[in-house]
């Protein structure tokens, strides 16, 4: 799986419009879009969002690419500047819930995104300390992580915000004692908010990962 990440930095007082655009343009223009697997926005301020969208390849998402510069093309007056971009395969992640396709449920994204010293060393992290705490947690849905360059940018969908606060008390213990400045070469970002719009165009079954 392929996934790109846009997190755009929203104009003062343009947040329900843009989230009225993501509705009513964004989603319905996506639709039909081949290997296109899903997307999904979230709030995570009064002027920031996340737009995760995930694909079958690489080749996809390009062959979409005039697609996604046409919806950012129409939402360039609610933004202050261009919007960041990740992109990359998925190298690691699971599915913790069966999710069906064209289901709608809530869900509360947490994504963060830091400059890595060593990617293998923190994808080792990922795997060796964080897994184990996600998989005694309760109300995780999915998890996942890509590399783009040298930036890492990892994300988790839970039932409620609850369900991600009690796990990461957990997750910044851990990464307390791994000295964060030992894995990056400055201190992590991490976004959080409510998933207000989204579509599955396949099943995500439990045990599923993205690799």
């Amino acid at each position: 799986m392929y996934f790109r990440v846009t997190i755009p930095a929203l104009q003062d007082g343009k947040r329900d419009e843009a989230v009225s655009y993501v509705r009513e343009k964004v989603m319905p223009e996506f639709e039909e879009t081949p290997g296109l697997l899903s997307i999904m926005a979230a709030i995570t301020g009064e002027n920031s969002g996340i737009n995760l969208s995930c694909y079958d390849s690489k080749e996809s998402l390009d062959a979409a690419q005039e697609k996604i510069d046409g919806v950012l093309a129409g939402a360039a007056s609610l933004m202050s500047a261009p919007p960041i971009v990740y992109e990359g395969e998925a190298v690691y992640g699971k599915v913790y819930q069966t999710l069906a396709k064209d289901s709608q449920r809530p869900s509360y994204l947490r994504l963060v995104v830091g400059v890595a010293k060593d990617t293998d060393a923190v994808l080792d992290f990922l795997k060796e300390k964080v897994e184990p705490i996600y998989e005694e947690s309760n109300g995780l849905q999915v998890t996942g992580a890509i590399f783009d360059g040298n930036s890492a940018i990892s994300w988790n969908f839970w039932d409620s915000r609850e369900d991600m606060d009690a796990a990461v008390i957990k997750l910044q213990a851990v990464l307390d004692n791994e000295s964060e400045s030992e894995l990056f070469d400055a201190s992590t970002i991490a976004y959080m908010g409510p998933v207000y719009a989204g579509n599955l165009f396949i099943d995500f079954n439990i045990g599923d990962t993205p690799i």
